[in-house]
């Protein structure tokens, strides 16, 4: 099962690994609304994994962008004019 929290959560979670982190609340939810942490929205609420939270900081944003190529090949995309 995947370990999906709200954006105060992630960041509460990422605080308990490392409690001298330089990330602050609001960037780390700027990341999450700019996209580079993928999310989901649901209503009012903004659900991130925490396996990709992990992932960002080990990795950057180069090895969620590969994910995401791997994931999109073989759907159809809409092609712009």
């Amino acid at each position: 099962m995947q370990k999906m929290r709200l954006i105060s959560e992630a960041y509460n979670y990422i605080k308990e690994q490392d409690p001298d982190t330089c990330i602050t609340k609001s960037g780390f939810a700027r990341l999450v609304k700019e996209g580079r942490i993928p999310s989901i929205r649901i209503g009012n609420k903004i659900i991130v994994n925490l396996d990709n939270v992990e992932r960002f900081f080990e990795d950057g944003d180069r090895a969620l962008q590969e994910m995401a190529e791997i994931e999109s090949k073989g759907k159809i995309r809409k092609v712009m004019f």
